[in-house]
């Protein structure tokens, strides 16, 4: 029996602190594994005067250590360390350059339970391993400082409770309770077994019924001798004779007779995350095994319970300062630019010029992108950027014949139907705006990262962010009241950036920066604790606060959410990479054996919070979504199941709906007026789906295309009407190569060879260029509507097709013009069919999402008769 450490247990979380054996320790000091259990100990009872989570005495004990900027320095260090190396496998090597974060994280939790390389060498088995010893030696430096500090305040029982003073002087010194260790890390281990050695009492403190071993069993490894406390014959094991909730659970687990569980106990199976969403209550605690991947959808509907702990990520502010630090590659010696940090860079609020900020061209920009889509560095992005320019000046010029004013879109598009290419239909104007501010991007990349310093210092890189947070100080007034504080808050971090004079690659900073920024360095893998106990409305929680919610004296509702079959009960835990199983296994440290323990017991861990979980005195819900991400028909959990819940009613209500507005007749009448105004093709989309005019005539000048298949049609209508009028092959591919850089030359070739056909020439010159109407004062072949449409009225032979194009007589329409304009909607009704794989819209309207993966025989044009094929 070990004479420091003693074990008691209790099979009723709300009565343990009436037991005898506890109440000899309630003057001590009390450590609680989580901060929740310690917030809600303290919300249950005065009897434990002196509780405090274990993660504010672990950083007493190691001060610094844990800190932003000290793992910002390390992680510069390693990227330094990692690129100077040399005589490793390289693939090995580049394997880990690409897990820096993962590999930094197992050597700061080796080395702070005072592990060293040389101790694992003798037992490394793999190159990733032995690489790993060789790269951790090289840190030792980095982490020698705090690592002494910590030896020291370890060192003895003097040193052990002068720091314990600073938290609580007052306690009782003779022994130290250890609440709600379920499973204990390494670096706890590690404090825990020093204080026991140095002559501490200890007092584990945890729920355990020994009637229901494959709940519990787990626990009696433990705290057992194996792990250096005391075996299960030595515990003092308190009952209690009410039998609660959790214990029925534990007795269906192992296939007991027990009585139906008599709680306020509920599921609901929500279809999609939308449903979820709206199902929210703002006086409900939400948890959820997956938390993670919840909030992250949950921020975009409920973005005000986010505020206190957003980073600067949350921002497009933000994204800016990480995207500048993204994009030069060194790998390929070049500033390297994606669709994503150019689009999320001018939703920043960063580029701006006399004219106004570069937020408002985002939709501008999105329409030009596609003709960006080979271009990978800055100077190809700028090259293209102006050749787009160019055509679009080449474009315009045909429109100076006629009389035709700037605004007048209608008309210019039907005179021009090249501006139906979405990049061609962007005003130049505008491409010149676009254009300033994307040199002012990369200006501020190459500023910022200028490889021809290569090395640099981090005081010295802060600096110059420091100096593009003045530079941006000119309009300020444009960024929300949010984002200006966060730029408040910014800068006083960066006038006191890191004491360290070494100097570093100015592509590791770049990366130490963009891990910074995104609070990766923030993160210890192996933690299940947060530092805020506190609830928040619309916040998913994680899971294990469950073990202080159950103290709380206000048992609000409790919603666990994402309780399907793959989150719960959770298969993994996190080891550390590169290090194997079988090295630990090796090395056999009492406080690395805490890895191993918790990859054997991890689903124990589901079992132990789900038996707490089913105890809580307040209402319960448990909820699982069907379709998840990738996942279909998602089943809930399999602990669900076990309790045999009433269901709450099915969420399958349309979660677009929409309140209607009341029409009156003088509002009717204008709208009318307004629709008969319109162009003619304009009844033909209104007629194949009253949502796709809605997108291309309301909200938007006139319909244009983006993606690449609808693109080889336009292109395919091009070289028709250049071929019918009489330009040759070659010089047709030259025209097309010379319009639409982004496309190979083997591609703009097989669009040729396919609408050069003869049949295809002579239909279009009889139907197309020979025939013309009218729209106001001017007169254009029928041509024009094939860039509207993609193709030609006789292209199938669908009656719906057919019938939307009759809408082309003014006889035909008033039956349609009258209800549109009696709508009670602001967003008209879609009229999904196969047709929506020719609509403009169908990568965001959310009516086309099946339609379009319909098959069809094709969309050939057919010949002059205009029979075509049908879909």
């Amino acid at each position: 029996m070990n004479q420091n450490v003693s074990v008691i247990t209790y099979n009723n979380p709300y009565t343990f602190h009436t037991k005898d054996a506890v109440r000899q320790h309630q003057s001590a000091l009390h450590l609680c594994a989580t901060t929740s259990l310690a917030s809600g100990l303290k919300s249950m009872s005065n009897m434990f005067p002196y509780i405090t989570a274990t993660r504010e005495i672990v950083d007493k004990f190691y001060p610094g250590w844990n800190t932003p900027r000290v793992r910002f320095r390390q992680y510069a260090s390693l990227s330094d360390k990692l690129r100077q190396f040399t005589g490793a496998n390289q693939e090995v090597l580049l394997s880990f350059k690409r897990n820096k974060l993962n590999i930094l994280i197992t050597m700061r939790n080796l080395s702070e339970i005072f592990l060293t390389p040389d101790m694992l060498r003798p037992h490394c088995q793999t190159e990733e391993e032995k690489l790993f010893c060789d790269l951790w030696a090289e840190m030792l430096p980095e982490f020698s400082f705090f690592l002494g500090i910590a030896k020291n305040n370890l060192q003895s029982v003097e040193n052990v409770n002068r720091i314990l003073d600073e938290v609580h002087p007052n306690r009782n010194m003779s022994s130290i309770v250890l609440h709600g260790f379920y499973f204990i890390t390494p670096v706890q281990h590690y404090i825990f077994y020093r204080w026991k050695d140095l002559g501490i009492h200890l007092v584990f403190l945890n729920l355990y019924d020994g009637e229901n071993p494959s709940l519990f069993g787990f626990l009696e490894e433990n705290f057992s001798s194996l792990h250096g406390w005391t075996d299960r014959e030595n515990w003092t094991i308190t009952r209690d004779d009410e039998v609660i909730p959790g214990k029925m659970f534990a007795n269906l687990l192992e296939g007991m007779n027990s009585e139906p569980l008599n709680t306020d106990l509920e599921e609901t199976a929500y279809n999609y995350v939308i449903d979820f969403v709206k199902d929210i209550k703002a006086e409900t605690v939400y948890l959820s095994p997956n938390d993670e991947e919840l909030n992250t959808r949950l921020r975009d509907f409920h973005p005000q319970a986010y505020v206190e702990e957003r980073h600067f990520l949350s921002y497009p502010l933000g994204q800016y300062i990480l995207h500048l630090h993204s994009i030069w590659k060194e790998a390929e010696g070049e500033y390297v630019l994606t669709e994503r940090i150019i689009r999320e860079s001018f939703a920043s609020g960063w580029l701006e010029d006399d004219e106004g900020n570069a937020r408002e061209l985002t939709h501008l920009l999105d329409k030009i992108l596609p003709y960006f889509t080979d271009c990978r560095t800055d100077r190809e992005w700028y090259d293209r950027l102006n050749k787009l320019m160019l055509s679009k000046l080449s474009i315009s010029n045909s429109l100076k014949n006629y009389n035709i004013s700037r605004d007048d879109h209608f008309k210019a598009v039907r005179v021009s139907p090249g501006l139906r290419f979405s990049f061609f239909s962007v005003p130049l104007k505008d491409l010149k705006r676009i254009r300033i501010h994307f040199q002012k991007l990369i200006k501020d990349a190459r500023w910022l990262l200028n490889v021809k310093q290569e090395r640099m210092t981090i005081k010295e890189h802060f600096n110059k962010i420091e100096q593009l947070l003045k530079d941006a100080q000119l309009h300020r007034e444009r960024l929300s009241n949010e984002e200006n504080t966060l730029v408040e808050r910014l800068k006083e971090s960066l006038t006191n950036p890191v004491d360290d004079q070494a100097d570093y690659h100015i592509s590791d900073l770049a990366d130490a920066i963009i891990v910074f920024l995104k609070n990766g360095l923030d993160k210890n893998d192996i933690e299940i604790d947060e530092e805020n106990p506190a609830l928040i409305d619309f916040k998913i929680h994680r899971f294990e606060k469950v073990d202080g919610l159950i103290y709380l004296k206000n048992q609000s509702p409790l919603h666990f959410c994402g309780m399907d079959e793959r989150h719960f009960p959770v298969a993994s835990a996190p080891m550390p990479w590169p290090i194997s199983k079988e090295l630990l296994t090796k090395i056999n440290h009492p406080a690395a054996n805490m890895y191993l323990f918790r990859e054997k017991h991890r689903l124990s861990f589901s079992k132990y919070l789900f038996y707490l979980t089913v105890s809580y005195k307040g209402p319960i819900t448990f909820s699982w979504i069907r379709n998840f991400n990738n996942e279909e028909n998602l089943d809930k959990s399999i602990y669900i199941e076990i309790l045999k819940l009433k269901r709450n009613n099915e969420h399958q209500e349309n979660p677009y709906e929409y309140e209607p507005n009341l029409m009156v007749e003088n509002d009717m009448e204008e709208t009318l007026r307004a629709l008969e105004a319109l162009p003619k093709e304009e009844f033909v989309e209104m007629r194949l789906c009253p949502r796709r005019f809605y997108y291309s005539t309301v909200s938007d000048l006139f319909s244009t295309y983006s993606s690449s298949f609808h693109t080889q049609f336009l292109i395919g209508n091009l070289v028709k009407i250049y071929g019918a009028i009489g330009t040759g092959k070659e010089e047709i591919i030259d025209l097309l190569q010379n319009l639409f850089p982004f496309m190979s030359q083997i591609r703009l070739r097989a669009l040729v060879d396919n609408n050069l056909k003869q049949h295809l020439i002579q239909s279009t010159l009889r139907f197309g260029l020979s025939r013309h109407t009218q729209y106001d004062d001017i007169t254009y072949p029928l041509s024009s509507t094939y860039f509207q449409f993609l193709t030609h009225r006789g292209a199938f032979e669908s009656e719906h097709w057919k019938r939307s194009f009759d809408m082309m007589q003014k006889s035909r329409r008033r039956e349609l013009l009258s209800s549109v304009a009696a709508s009670n909607v602001l967003l008209l009704k879609a009229t999904p069919s196969v047709f929506c794989k020719l609509c403009p819209h169908n990568s965001y309207c959310e009516d086309a999402y099946y339609p379009v993966d319909i098959k069809g025989k094709g969309f050939d044009d057919r010949d002059e008769a205009g029979t075509g094929t049908t879909l």
